[in-house]
């Protein structure tokens, strides 16, 4: 019943995020004078219009992928460098500041759930942010102390919470590598004033790779259980645990301040 709170509050928060990830790049483009996201049918939030079926699944599995790039043309802008610039970091400033909200319900979600769990006279630790809220709502219906439908309305919503953090971390970081359609990439394009091989390569193949290490990452997160070894492999995985607590304790940390 865990893992089935924890599929359906990872497809809430992508049904959520993407579209607005992907909404901040059209608008960005449109301010800059830019009226091709409009003309595409991309000035919107409707999911429909921005997932890419691969990387939904990669977001659903792993927690982190793609969706399809905003269609822009960089000579409406204004300011060609400055303007792709700036469209080109909207998705990820667009990621952070939902990170920073989702720590904020977050935060006062377990603080509302601690003093309720200690009226219950459930023992609890002095700093409980980072704590399994829906293990003990769940083990409260097994129990009979709270309905089965409150009980996972709550577990999903303690997921909910918590992985709004935590995807939306993980597309920044995600969206920060240079590889082709990547904001990455789109950084490199208009900061770089000489373009070489290397830059040809990450136009043309480096999608490759990323998606090698995407399923590799994946292959880890599955079978570590069994082949422990493997967990030194995962390039990513690594990558995004640090991130991820950096930027969870971080956030949750600022607004602990007032909770």
């Amino acid at each position: 019943m865990d893992k089935v709170s924890l599929y359906i509050a990872s497809f809430l928060v992508i049904i959520l995020i993407v579209p607005i990830h992907e909404f901040a790049h059209a608008f960005a483009a449109v301010k800059a004078g830019d009226p091709t996201p409009k003309l595409e049918g991309r000035y919107t939030i409707n999911p429909l219009k921005h997932f890419d079926i691969l990387g939904l699944l990669m977001l659903v599995l792993v927690r982190f992928g793609w969706a399809k790039p905003v269609p822009v043309n960089p000579y409406n802008f204004r300011h060609l460098r400055r303007d792709y610039f700036f469209v080109s970091i909207a998705g990820i400033v667009a990621n952070l500041i939902m990170s920073f909200l989702f720590a904020l319900l977050f935060t006062v979600y377990c603080f509302i759930a601690k003093n309720y769990f200690v009226s219950l006279g459930v023992s609890m630790p002095f700093d409980a942010v980072d704590y399994d809220y829906a293990g003990i709502f769940l083990g409260l219906a097994a129990s009979s102390q709270m309905s089965w439908v409150s009980s996972i309305l709550l577990s999903v919503l303690y997921y909910f919470f918590y992985l709004g953090i935590i995807i939306n971390v993980n597309l920044v970081v995600f969206n920060l590598i240079p590889v082709y359609p990547l904001d990455g990439f789109r950084i490199l394009d208009c900061t770089l004033k000489r373009k070489g091989r290397v830059f040809h390569f990450l136009r043309t193949k480096g999608n490759f790779i990323l998606l090698a290490l995407l399923i590799w990452s994946a292959v880890c997160g599955y079978l570590e259980g069994y082949i422990p070894f493997l967990q030194y492999t995962d390039i990513f995985g690594f990558v995004l645990g640090f991130v991820n607590r950096l930027f969870f304790n971080l956030f949750t940390g600022f607004w602990g301040l007032f909770f």
